[in-house]
């Protein structure tokens, strides 16, 4: 399920929320203070459990470390 983060610059919050069509996105309201003002965030992908930042991935592909050969792109 596609799950996105959002900002609330009305009260600094953060928070998490379900999104299935983009008309879903138009509904979303904080939890906090429920402002509909919120700004969805950029956030890093996950692999299974693990971040693709960090985890099991030696600390990126800079160094093709990621990647069997470093053939990934990246």
């Amino acid at each position: 399920m596609p799950m996105y983060e959002f900002t609330c610059p009305a009260c600094d919050k953060t928070f998490e929320e379900l999104i299935f069509t983009s008309s879903d996105e138009a509904d979303v309201t904080c939890p906090t203070c429920k402002s509909k003002n919120v700004r969805k965030q950029l956030s890093a992908f996950a692999v299974g459990s693990e971040s693709f930042s960090g985890g099991d991935y030696g600390g990126g592909c800079a160094t093709g470390s990621c990647c069997p050969g470093g053939s990934c792109g990246l």
